[in-house]
Order: structure tokens, then C-alpha cells, then sequence
């Protein structure tokens, strides 16, 4: 348990608990994604607030898709709402009102997307292993919906807390980096369980970029994501069911052949199970489902895919309302995202998507019924060299209020700075549709578009906030208005 610290807490008061700044571990996003699994129970809670530290820098470096994420801890003290900007945990409800009496920390998630909750506990999960250093006592961890419920009743959060993973001290296992991921028609090479760079540092420079160079991809590299995002790893679940580089709630791997690559050779089917084989086996394997390039009607089907990037991966889910498949949706595409950056390339995660861009994808891709893809990844070398945070974003929001009165309008104002496809769309807090304004090709230059605070169907919307969504080809806009 030793690393190089980045930065030092702060000094707080009564109610304010300063935290540590995170550490760098030696070991690899690759190495902890090989050796992640879940333990249930049988921890104690005598864990150093450094993990906890770690593990809340990592759970805040994970993407954003909605406009609140707010991490709750309970200790046997109290519960705390962590404040990133100060790296501090304030006291939110005095008293000991964890889920499981043995646990050192239970940490929930609240956001306004599943798959962002995804996004967070993956990081959470992968912070805490690497404090390990050998077999013995170490960091185990586990996301639990049932301490979910229970946070929801008594924790008292601001917003519905999604999922709460809990971390406590046991026996734990080495590090592993046994390979069980091998081909069993040698249609993709062996993945590496190792690299040269820190899961922390990774984090460093979780950045999505959506220009990409137009140069192809190889094979091995390809093998790596699709391992990564979704591939067979060494442990066993507690039923018995080979376990994989993400978890999956009572170990039922809900996306299992329904990850699809999408190159220039065609349309290929990813699969961590050899044919007709049980979820207690191992495969790693690309069954072709469309040949022939099908990237420029995947480009097609939604204004925010990014139109140059060499492979896309799409995620599938048999049931968009599931929040146990979208969750294993988010804990994928934080994996595809990572593992592009720990191999040097630029990740782009299209998500959340509209029913119509859902439709126009699996028709694009010639998808089998009842696959509903749930993200788009875009990877690729990044086309400048520089990161998407250093270059001005394709469309930005220049001038909009923030307020609404029923029965008014609001205008906002935005500029393009490439000619292209735009959509204009309002979104409630959860992500739903509510308005589409318009969708339509428009050159470069400064517009404005007005919505009137209706739905679809020309009814006012109810009072509360709302998300007015700005597409462009590989960027979005977005503005809060409270309509009151």
C-alpha cells in the first residue's frame, strides 16, 4: 500500500473530514481488470482512509452524462457527501447507518444515468484492488443493490443513489495474470493482462476525444479492447460462472453476444464464450454477422457519433429500462475508454441514446431483433495530437438564460464552427425525451434556436429543470433551464 501522493488534503472543520491526496500504485489497468472479483461478505472495516481517498478521485475521474453526480460514504460514524473540488467528506447525517455492520466504507452513487453509475463503481472497483500487495488482507469490494435500497431509507440523499459498493478488509488473492482469454478459432489474438502504466495514471488522462486519424487499427489492438470492455478473466463468481473484467449483477453477464465490432471488413459479434458453451466457459472469439463496410450508415444513424474514427464498438442490451444491463453497459464503456488510453489511442463514448438513434443503429448494422445498442464506442489515433479538452468543441452555447416561465419561450444562442447536421432536442433530469425542436443541416456561423416549453404533443411541460441538447457531428452543447 504505498504510492507517490499528488496532492495533500485540506484542513476542515468539525463536520469536514480532509482526505489524502490519491496515490500512484505500480500496478496496470490491465493487471486489475485480470484480477478484479467481487467478495460478498466476511470483511471487517479497518481500512485506511487512503483507500477510501483513492477510491473517490478514481469514481470522480469517470465520465459524466448528466448534470449532478454526487458520491455519498457511510462510515460506522456517519454518513458523508464527498466535495471533490476540496477533497473533502462533510458529515450528511450524523451516525453509524451502514448497510453491512463489517464494512469500512459503502459508497453510493447518485446520478441521473445508469451507465454513468457504471462508469463510477468500474473506477471505484479497480482503485480499490490496487491496494494489494500480496495474498492476505487486502481490499475486497462488492456493488450491492440491496445496500442501495437501504441507503435510499435511511441515508437521507439529495438524489435517488443508484448503486453502493462496499469496501472492507479480508483474505484476498494475488494479482493474477493468468490469461484465460484465448481463441478457440484463432479469430483474435491473445490479450495482454499487463502494461506498462498505472491504472492512476490512466485516470490522469481519462479525456474523450471524438478526430481521429483514418488509419486502421490491428488486430491485437482490437483483441485488447474487446477484452477489456468485456472479456473472461481467472476468478469464478460465486455460482461457479467464469468471471469477467467487469461485474454483473447475481453473475448473469447480460451482455453476453451483444457486443458488436464495426470496421471497414464488416460487422463482427464478440464472444467470451465458445459456441453453445455455458457462462462457466471461456472464449474469445469474432463471429462475422454482415461483411462489407458499414461505418458510413453507422455514421448516419446520429449526428454525435464521430465521423472519422477507424472502429466503432456498439453495446447492446436486451431491455433499455434494465438498470442492471445499462449499469454492465456503463462498467463496459469505462473499460473500452481506459484501455484506448492505456494504449495510447483516443476513446470517444457516444451515450446516452434516443430510441431513434437505438432504431437507426440496428438497422444500420443489420443487428438481430432484439439487440438495442446502448452505446457507441469510437477509437482511433487522435487526429492532432492534441486532447479534446485543448480543442474549442465543434458547437458551443454562447448566450441562453436559465429560466423559464410557463407559457414563455427561451432562445439560445450557439455557435458552429464546422457546416453539418444539427439537432436540437430537450431532455428531462433522467435523460428522457420530452421536445425534438428540429434536425438540419446548417453551415458555419453563430444560430439560435427557441423552444417554448411544450412537448411534442404541444402540452406544457411540468415545472422542474430541463436539458436542451445541442448535436453536432461528434460534439454537444448542453444548457439547464428551470421552468417555473
Amino acid at each position: 500500500m504505498v504510492g507517490l501522493i499528488l496532492a495533500a488534503g485540506i484542513a476542515a472543520a468539525a463536520d469536514i473530514e480532509s482526505l489524502p491526496g490519491p496515490v500512484i500504485h505500480p500496478y496496470s489497468f490491465e493487471l486489475l481488470s485480470n484480477s478484479r472479483y467481487s467478495v460478498h461478505s466476511g470483511f471487517n472495516d479497518t481500512l485506511p482512509r487512503q483507500v477510501l481517498a483513492n477510491v473517490l478521485w478514481a469514481m470522480e475521474r469517470a465520465p459524466r452524462l448528466g448534470t449532478f453526480r454526487e458520491l455519498y460514504v457511510a462510515t460506522r460514524h456517519n454518513v458523508y457527501i464527498y466535495d471533490p473540488g476540496s477533497n473533502t467528506i462533510v458529515v450528511h447525517k450524523p451516525g453509524d447507518h451502514r448497510y453491512k455492520s463489517g464494512s469500512a466504507y459503502e459508497v453510493g452513487i447518485a446520478a441521473a444515468r445508469h451507465e454513468e453509475v457504471g462508469f463510477a463503481i468500474q473506477a471505484g472497483l479497480l482503485a480499490g484492488l490496487a491496494f494489494v500487495d500480496s495474498a492476505g488482507p487486502g481490499v475486497v469490494s462488492c456493488p450491492m443493490t440491496y445496500g442501495a435500497h437501504h441507503a435510499n431509507r435511511e441515508w437521507d440523499p439529495n438524489h435517488r443513489i443508484q448503486m453502493v459498493n462496499v469496501y472492507g478488509l479480508a483474505d484476498s488473492r494475488n494479482l493474477d495474470t493468468t490469461l484465460v482469454a484465448i481463441s478457440s478459432d484463432s479469430t483474435l489474438p491473445e490479450p495482454h493482462t499487463t502494461s506498462s502504466d498505472s491504472f492512476e495514471m490512466v485516470l490522469l488522462d481519462l479525456n474523450q476525444d471524438s478526430a481521429f486519424m483514418p488509419l486502421g487499427l490491428s488486430l491485437e489492438t482490437v483483441s485488447q479492447l474487446l477484452w477489456a470492455g468485456y472479456g473472461v478473466a481467472p476468478h469464478r463468481a460465486y455460482n461457479g460462472r467464469r468471471g469477467l473484467t467487469v461485474p454483473s449483477a447475481i453473475a448473469g453477464y447480460y451482455l453476453t453476444g451483444r457486443i458488436y465490432l464495426v470496421r471497414s471488413q464488416g460487422v463482427d459479434r464478440y464472444h467470451n464464450r465458445p459456441p453453445g458453451g455455458n457462462l462457466d466457459s471461456a472464449d474469445h472469439r469474432l463471429e462475422p454477422v454482415v461483411t462489407g463496410d458499414r461505418r458510413p450508415e453507422l455514421r448516419l444513424s446520429s449526428t454525435r457519433i464521430p465521423s472519422t474514427a477507424p472502429v466503432y464498438v456498439v453495446v447492446c442490451v436486451s431491455d433499455t429500462s434494465s438498470y442492471m444491463r445499462m449499469q454492465e453497459a456503463g462498467f463496459t464503456g469505462f473499460q473500452f475508454l481506459a484501455q484506448a488510453r492505456a494504449m495510447g489511442l483516443s476513446g470517444f463514448l457516444t451515450m446516452p441514446l434516443t430510441r431513434d438513434e437505438r432504431t437507426a443503429i440496428a438497422t444500420a448494422l443489420s443487428l438481430p431483433s432484439g439487440q438495442h445498442p446502448a452505446l457507441v464506442f469510437s477509437v482511433g489515433e487522435l487526429a492532432t495530437g492534441i486532447s479534446e479538452e485543448e480543442r474549442p468543441a465543434l458547437v458551443e452555447i454562447v448566450q441562453a438564460r436559465p429560466v423559464l416561465r410557463c407559457g414563455g419561450s427561451i432562445r439560445i444562442e450557439y455557435l458552429l464552427r464546422r457546416s453539418g447536421m444539427v439537432r436540437v432536442e430537450v431532455y428531462d433530469m433522467l435523460g428522457r425525451p420530452v421536445c425534438h425542436i428540429f434536425k438540419q443541416k446548417q453551415p458555419a456561423g453563430y444560430h439560435s434556436v427557441e423552444w417554448n416549453g411544450t412537448r411534442d404533443n404541444g402540452e406544457l411541460v411540468k415545472k422542474g429543470s430541463y436539458i436542451i441538447g445541442i448535436f453536432a457531428p461528434g460534439s454537444v452543447a448542453q444548457h439547464k433551464v428551470t421552468v417555473f
